[in-house]
């Protein structure tokens, strides 16, 4: 035998579908019955999380809930002003949703997104009661995982020539994911010349600067913490503050892969709050930092199609595959620039305290060396008001879709017919008050694109050089089974059927997919 083959386990994905859906949700909101009526609902904010995604036959269930919370104006007797009230609601609203993605199966890898497009809100009379209707969009991707060993390379000893058909493709598939999470307890101290908290309206907090650190050892994910607070001080005036670097932190997980080589993708979520005894120039920010890391493996794969060789007789096995073939990925930074409008429900602004931008849609096409994307940023303003009725009162407004925006992405290798991934985000604002309900707005964001093509291809599983069948062969052969042997190789090596080994050996029907184990003994019986 002459024929040296080189079969390896491979681990591939391919995409099966992705679908978006909107769902509008409804609930009211009642204030404890300590609290002082509503006078003007200034905000009512929230956050989706998933609990749990099941794939089943053609979609994909989704469960989970969204948190609110409502921030308001009473009047104040004591002070004869009006002033501000937190409530958050945990737990608001529960869903239970479902996505279609045709040939979706059990066990498939889902990834799902939840995002809150709009939040409406509606004061009842009675001024202790808020209606609120959420527009959700539930967003998901299922993917095919398939493992199975492949025929990667062959070759035979001269004189024979052996021809092969094979190509080269990039694949990503993801290896597992991993969670862990880190105490959070940080004494943090607000800016030179801040005044002091005495109500925080809210706070955000969002890792920055992240590093990733990857050992055969372990996975350890570092950066900071960025903060911002709204709050009253004492006097009940609106303040607004900005910490670029509040915390540090470095979270580490044991690396099981032991693959160094990875492409790890982190999700960082911040569940704390901040504490302090008012008034106070501190807090200290208590909760836990929860990491969820994907990890996944990039390699160049060989594939062998076929196998002719000259001077001798191959026979393989084949069968069909399906992948996602990385044809190349790009990051690009882009702006775009836009003027809103204050509509008439809300006054003319005094001073803008926050601004934040989100990328609620948009839409690619993928040309030539090239992808075309069309899209439109959605705005949120939080500002002190110029009005006569209270002193720098605070309002929020809303801007959906307000600046739209193109971009022209070049990429080599790609082609129409091929499937882009793409995450736009928003990286800067930079706001320019024109006049007090004008404003002109520069966007900087990031786009990250991975553009696949999907690979649909027989190739050789297992490839055998045949032996010539001898003139008088024994009717019966007794062989143990040795490491890579299978029941085709078995059978084409002896001139046989898989069948016929099987209904000779009819103890491999007990057995899952009645697989051979090296050291069995086997009888093969001669081809009739």
């Amino acid at each position: 035998m002459s024929l040296k083959i080189k079969e390896e386990f491979l681990h591939v994905e391919s995409l099966i579908g992705e679908n978006t859906t909107q769902t509008v949700l409804q609930t009211t909101l009642d204030i404890p019955s300590t609290a002082p009526n509503i006078a003007r609902v200034v905000w009512v904010k929230g956050s989706a999380v998933i609990t749990d995604s099941i794939v089943g036959l053609d979609k994909v269930n989704l469960e989970g809930c969204i948190d609110l919370s409502l921030v308001y104006m009473y009047e104040d007797l004591e002070e004869n002003r009006l002033n501000y009230q937190v409530v958050p609601y945990r737990h608001a609203i529960n869903f239970s949703d479902y996505v279609e993605v045709i040939g979706a199966e059990e066990d498939m890898l889902v990834q799902a997104k939840v995002d809150l497009l709009e939040i409406e809100w509606e004061l009842q009379l009675h001024q202790r009661t808020v209606h609120v209707d959420v527009l959700m969009q539930s967003t998901v991707k299922v993917k095919q995982q398939s493992s199975y060993q492949a025929v990667t390379n062959a070759s035979v000893r001269a004189p024979k020539k052996l021809v092969v058909d094979d190509g080269v493709f990039h694949v990503q598939s993801q290896l597992k994911q991993v969670s862990t999470s880190q105490l959070l307890d940080e004494d943090i101290t607000l800016p030179e010349g801040a005044v002091p908290i005495n109500l925080i309206l809210e706070s955000h907090f969002q890792p920055k600067e992240l590093k990733t650190q990857v050992t055969a050892e372990n996975i350890s994910i570092s950066g900071k913490l960025a903060s911002s607070l709204i709050y009253l001080d004492e006097n009940g005036n609106v303040e607004y503050c900005t910490m670029e670097e509040s915390a540090a932190f470095q979270l580490t997980v044991p690396n099981e892969t032991k693959i160094t080589e990875l492409v790890v993708e982190p999700q960082i979520k911040v569940n704390a709050k901040p504490e302090f005894t008012p008034p106070s120039l501190s807090y200290n920010l208590y909760g836990e930092l929860d990491l969820k890391l994907t990890l996944y493996e990039l390699k160049y794969v060989r594939l062998v199609m076929d196998l002719d060789c000259s001077g001798c007789l191959i026979e393989t096995r084949t069968r069909g595959i399906m992948l996602d073939n990385l044809v190349n990925q790009k990051t690009q930074q882009s702006s775009a620039r836009g003027v809103i409008e204050l509509g008439s429900n809300n006054p003319p602004i005094r001073e803008i305290l926050q601004a934040e931008g989100w990328i609620k849609s948009f839409d690619y096409r993928i040309d030539e060396d090239k992808v075309f994307v069309d899209g439109a940023i959605s705005l949120e303003i939080v500002y002190l008001a110029h009005t006569d009725e209270e002193l720098k009162p605070l309002y929020m407004a809303e801007f959906n879709n307000a600046i739209p925006f193109q971009q022209s992405i070049a990429i080599g290798g790609v082609q129409p017919g091929m499937t882009a991934d793409l995450t736009i985000t928003v990286d800067e604002l930079q706001l320019d008050l024109i006049n007090r309900e004008t404003i002109e707005i520069d966007v900087s964001y990031c786009s990250k694109l991975k553009v696949t093509e999907p690979i649909h291809q027989e190739v050789v599983v297992e490839a055998l050089e045949i032996p010539p069948l001898t003139e008088d062969p024994p009717s019966v052969t007794y062989v143990f089974v040795k490491n890579k042997d299978t029941l085709w190789k078995l059978s084409r090596q002896y001139h046989t059927s898989v069948e016929a080994i099987i209904d000779s050996n009819s103890w491999l029907r007990e057995r899952d997919d009645m697989t051979i184990r090296a050291g069995d003994r086997l009888c093969i019986p001669r081809k009739g």
